[in-house]
């Protein structure tokens, strides 16, 4: 894994949990209404995907987001994350508590946001990331900017680095 530092893959190795924002990170962040008022949202297939092996592995998924959707709740339905908060206005108080929940370091948390109210959450997560077109002043505060912009396969990525670093991916690979 050539692209990513020795500090990124050792954070990564570390890692039991990925909370991720939604809006912006598994979509681009467009908001879209059809004519009787409904939100529309498009999400990446391959992010969805890397969750089932993200779970196979023991590692907790969930979504912290600061907007409510209905979209959002079957989305997170379909894929079977572990946790869906929305409607979030401290999300560092909910990360602290999912920490808790889930017996777990901050150190061991990925968190994945693209904005300003995510600052807080990526100053108490052991691993903190954005996508690649998020804001200059955000991708200055965390440990990692993906390739991927946001609702383009984002935690794919992030998944694929865990994974990887675990030594758990070329065993996905091989089955």
């Amino acid at each position: 894994m050539p692209r990513y530092t020795k500090e990124q893959i050792k954070k990564a190795s570390l890692i039991k949990a990925i909370f991720f924002d939604v809006d912006g990170v598994l979509t681009d962040g467009r908001i879209i209404y059809d004519d009787s008022g409904r939100e529309i949202k498009s999400f990446n297939v391959k992010d969805g995907l890397i969750i089932s092996y993200l779970k196979k592995a023991g590692i907790v998924t969930g979504a912290i987001s600061g907007r409510e959707s209905a979209a959002v709740t079957r989305r997170c339905s379909e894929l079977k994350v572990d946790f869906c908060h929305q409607g979030i206005m401290d999300k560092a108080m909910v990360f602290e508590k999912l920490v808790k929940h889930y017996k777990l370091k901050p150190k061991e948390v990925v968190f994945i946001g693209d904005d300003i109210n995510d600052l807080p959450v990526f100053r108490l997560a052991g691993f903190s990331v954005c996508p690649a077109d998020t804001y200059d002043y955000l991708k200055e505060q965390v440990d990692l900017v993906t390739y991927a912009k946001g609702g383009s396969g984002v935690l794919r990525e992030v998944g694929d680095l865990v994974l990887t670093a675990k030594g758990v991916f070329e065993k996905i690979l091989k089955q």
